[in-house]
């Protein structure tokens, strides 16, 4: 299971974590500010500062590793939404302003660390919930590109493929899909395919040219095979193979330019 669905909402784990842990952390601090008043002063503020620090690390944790991929598109540095967050580093950024609030104001301590606790408490137990497995291979089957033509998804030279799964209603995926698709041009180690699921080829065709859209790449799954092969919750949907067909990874929701280049990368990197 990659993902968890709460009526009509759709989190990849990872941002279902990120939102257990943010409520969690909040509602230990609130709840030890209300079991003892003396603490609700400083501990409210100082909760928000070290949440605040955490994100905000975290996230220039994971832009300086993948500054390529930022610098040619710098205003992703604020699509939070995206995900792209580095733990370790947010996890510094936490301990310094920790450290800093409790130097100030020593009954901070506790209430944050806490409630930090609790967090990863609850961040492990959904992890051991839901594994974030990849498993399945690479289907022997083909689909219809736009003209009609079957495709065969293995028909890959050898490369890594990955597929994304998407439908023009979707917004996040008329959002990715020109950036994908420049990634797909600029790379010619991995075969990126893009799964069009249960539309007709007329309202394909149209969204492609009203975006300016290239078709190369497009295929039709008009049954949603693909999302019931792999147990797939919402759209867009992204799917990681390796050379030998192996999946990797799935990334459910929207994905940045950032995240799709580092998974590439961990593919042609397992490639002999």
């Amino acid at each position: 299971m990659n993902a968890v669905a709460i009526g009509p909402l759709v989190f990849s784990n990872a941002r279902f974590q990120a939102v257990l842990a943010i409520f969690v952390f909040l509602a230990v601090v609130e709840l030890i500010a209300w079991r003892w008043p003396r603490h609700a002063q400083d501990a409210r503020p100082w909760s928000i500062l070290a949440l605040l620090s955490w994100i905000g690390a975290a996230r220039l944790g994971f832009v300086g590793a993948e500054w390529d991929s930022f610098a040619a598109a710098p205003l992703d540095v604020l699509a939070l939404w995206q995900g792209g967050f580095d733990p370790l580093a947010g996890l510094a950024g936490f301990g310094v302003v920790t450290l800093l609030g409790t130097l100030r104001r020593p009954s901070v301590a506790a209430p944050l660390l806490a409630a930090a606790a609790c967090a990863g408490i609850a961040v492990a137990g959904a992890r051991l919930a839901l594994p974030d497995e990849a498993s399945g291979r690479l289907p022997e089957i083909a689909l219809p590109d736009l003209s009609g033509r079957p495709v065969p998804l293995t028909d890959a030279e050898g490369r890594p493929v990955v597929i994304n799964l998407w439908a023009s209603w979707c917004p996040p995926c008329r959002r990715e899909m020109p950036m994908m698709m420049e990634v797909a041009t600029a790379r010619d180690d991995a075969a990126v395919r893009f799964a069009n699921q249960r539309e007709r080829a007329a309202t394909i065709s149209d969204f492609l040219r009203r975006q300016g859209l290239a078709s190369d790449a497009v295929l039709r799954d008009p049954d949603g095979r693909l999302m019931e092969r792999f147990d797939l919750l919402g759209l867009p949907s992204t799917l990681f193979f390796d050379a030998e067909g192996r999946l990797e990874a799935v990334h459910t929701g929207e994905i940045s330019r950032a995240q799709l280049n580092a998974r590439i990368d961990d593919l042609t990197r397992e490639t002999p």
